[in-house]
């Protein structure tokens, strides 16, 4: 498995933005599934530093507490 940080970041802008919308989510073991699928080393302190980051870029994602579900709010 590669650690590849930029990768890993597209990746999980991948999987939100394309699966996930307001009434479906993704719950952080299936972000982390998804990445390493793809050979990319990916753990979950890892995966939730890209969600900050890419909330900080601007991409109006979403925690959900009912279902521990993280979901792209457009």
């Amino acid at each position: 498995m590669v650690k590849n940080v930029r990768m890993r970041l597209l990746l999980v802008m991948q999987l939100l933005t394309e699966s996930t919308d307001a009434t479906q989510g993704v719950t952080m073991q299936e972000i982390v599934s998804f990445v390493n699928e793809h050979g990319i080393a990916g753990e979950r302190k890892s995966v939730y530093e890209d969600i900050h980051a890419l909330q900080e870029f601007g991409l109006p994602i979403a925690y959900y507490s009912q279902d521990k579900t993280y979901r792209f709010q457009q």
